[in-house]
């Protein structure tokens, strides 16, 4: 006794590599996890400022923030925090801390997913 198929459904072994897109898959569905290719992930060190527009070279309106950590060695405290919440991609190059935490004399350290 054979499979029945009905309104051309197709077995998985029949479905080619690559023929699912986004777009048919339902928004709670289980995808597997995927490696992401060489040069997905990014990464820099730049000086940190008053709040507003810092540079960071390559970062792209939709590309995906990861982390934005703030590291300060200004005193012997020699603190460390998460700020990416405060921190937005607002243009080429430029991502916008409206949080209004200064990080004058500190580092960021800025991790993003190039997407673009």
């Amino acid at each position: 006794m054979g499979l029945e198929r009905t309104i051309d459904r197709k077995l998985t072994d029949e479905i080619a590599d690559g023929a699912i897109t986004n777009a048919k898959v339902a928004s709670d569905a289980a995808i597997a996890a995927t490696k992401l290719g060489a040069g997905a992930v990014k990464a820099t060190i730049i000086a940190g400022g008053a709040a507003g527009d810092h540079t960071v070279t390559g970062i792209a309106v939709g590309d995906s923030l990861v982390a934005v950590l703030h590291v300060d060695f200004t005193d012997v405290s020699e603190t460390g925090a998460d700020i990416t919440s405060e921190f937005s991609i607002s243009g080429a190059s430029t991502i916008n801390n409206t949080g209004g935490t200064a990080t004058t004399g500190g580092f960021l350290v800025v991790v993003w997913e190039d997407r673009t």
